[in-house]
C-alpha cells in the first residue's frame, strides 16, 4: 500500500498565507463597494449644497441690487418730483402775477415751452417710477414667488393721470388760487407717498438680505466641512484599492510559491 506524504509544514504556511492575502483581497474590495455606495450619497450632497450656496449667492446679488435700485429711484424720483412741480407753475404762471418779469429773461413762447416741458418731465417720471414698480416686483416674485413678507408693489404705482387735475398756473382770484393751491399739494402728496412707500421697501430687502449673508455664511462654512469629510472618504477608498492591489499581488505571490514548491518535492 503506497503511503500518503504529509504536506510540510512550509507548504502549510504558503497555503495560508495565500489564503489570508487572497481573502483580504475580497475584504478590501467589498469594502471599496461599501465606501463607493457611500461616496455616492455624498457627492449628491455636495451637489445639493453646491446649488444651494449657487442660490444663495444669487438671491444675495439681487436682493442687494434692489436694495441699490429702490434706493436710487425712490431720491431721483423725489428729487424731480419737486423741481418739476414748482417749475413748471413758475414758467407757465402769467408774469404780470409774478414777482418779477420772466419775459425779461425768456421769451413768451420759450417760457412756456420750458414749463410745457417740466409737465412732459412729470409725466415721464410718474411712467418710469410705475415701470420700475413692476420691475421690482417682477425680480422679486422671481426669488419669493410666494412671499407674503412684502405688501403688493402694485398698490403703490402712480395713477397716470393724476396729474390731469394739477394746475400750474396762478389764479388772480385769492380763494381760487389757495384751492389751486391745495389740490396741488394733494397731488403732490399722494405721489411723495407713493416714492415713501418705495423707499421703505428697501429696509424689507435690507432685512431678507441680512438673513440671507448669515444663512450663506453657515452655509459655506458647512460646505466646506463637508468638503473635508468627502475628501477623507475618497481618501479611503485609495487605501482600500491599494491594500486590495497589494493583496492580491502578495496572494498570487505565496501560489506561485507555494507550487514552486509542490513540484521541487514532487521531483
Amino acid at each position: 500500500m503506497r503511503r500518503i506524504k504529509k504536506p510540510s509544514f512550509k507548504i502549510i504556511i504558503l497555503v495560508i498565507l495565500s489564503g489570508i492575502f487572497n481573502l483580504s483581497s475580497y475584504s478590501f474590495d467589498q469594502l471599496v463597494i461599501q465606501s463607493e455606495l457611500k461616496n455616492r450619497e455624498l457627492e449628491r450632497e455636495l451637489t445639493s449644497s453646491r446649488i444651494e450656496l449657487e442660490t444663495l449667492s444669487y438671491e444675495i446679488s439681487t436682493l442687494n441690487d434692489l436694495s441699490n435700485d429702490i434706493n436710487k429711484s425712490s431720491f431721483y424720483f423725489q428729487k424731480h418730483l419737486t423741481i418739476n412741480l414748482y417749475n413748471s407753475g413758475h414758467f407757465l404762471t402769467d408774469p404780470d402775477l409774478k414777482d418779477f418779469e420772466l419775459n425779461n429773461i425768456f421769451k413768451d413762447n420759450i417760457r412756456k415751452k420750458i414749463g410745457m416741458s417740466y409737465l412732459e418731465n412729470l409725466n415721464e417720471m410718474i411712467f418710469d417710477f410705475n415701470n420700475k414698480v413692476d420691475e421690482i416686483e417682477t425680480v422679486s416674485k422671481s426669488i419669493f414667488p410666494m412671499s407674503t413678507i412684502l405688501s403688493p408693489l402694485k398698490e403703490i404705482k402712480i395713477d397716470e393721470n393724476i396729474l390731469e387735475n394739477f394746475k400750474p398756473t396762478l389764479l388772480e382770484d385769492k380763494s381760487e388760487d389757495d384751492k389751486r393751491s391745495e389740490k396741488n399739494f394733494e397731488i403732490y402728496w399722494n405721489i411723495y407717498q407713493k416714492i415713501a412707500k418705495l423707499r421703505k421697501h428697501r429696509y424689507s430687502y435690507d432685512f431678507i438680505l441680512e438673513k440671507a449673508e448669515n444663512k450663506y455664511i453657515t452655509k459655506f462654512s458647512n460646505f466646506f466641512n463637508f468638503v473635508d469629510t468627502y475628501a477623507e472618504q475618497q481618501n479611503k477608498i485609495n487605501y482600500y484599492i491599494l491594500l486590495s492591489i497589494i493583496s492580491q499581488i502578495l496572494g498570487i505571490l505565496f501560489i506561485l510559491l507555494l507550487f514552486k514548491n509542490i513540484i521541487l518535492k514532487k521531483y
